[in-house]
């Protein structure tokens, strides 16, 4: 059964940012966009590098490595070399921590 479980505080992302964090075996990341947040597994489905070390302008996450481009809030590959989206998590916050939820 799938449940929300924590990875970080609100302060640990800053607006216009993105942060890594390990939820069980898997590395995901954490942005900030305006103040909503969203969560994504960190790993291009290019060439599997870490999208948080990515650049973020608005809802687009741009991959460092090789130009891939994602929409953070669905996951969908925006441009060539990527052609798969990358996981994307529902995402909630209660007062100052942030949840992802994460299928079994």
């Amino acid at each position: 059964m799938a449940e929300y479980e924590k990875i970080a505080k609100t302060s640990d992302v800053p607006p216009g940012e993105i942060r890594s964090f390990v939820l069980g075996s898997e590395m995901v990341a954490v942005c900030n966009v305006d103040g909503r947040f969203y969560a994504f597994r960190d790993e291009c489905t290019h060439q599997a590098y870490p999208l948080s070390d990515g650049m973020l302008e608005g809802k687009k996450l741009t991959c460092i490595y090789h130009g891939a481009e994602f929409d953070v809030e669905t996951g969908a590959a925006l441009c060539l070399p990527a052609t798969d989206a990358v996981e994307t998590y529902d995402v909630k916050v209660e007062g100052d921590d942030i949840y992802v939820l994460m299928e079994d």
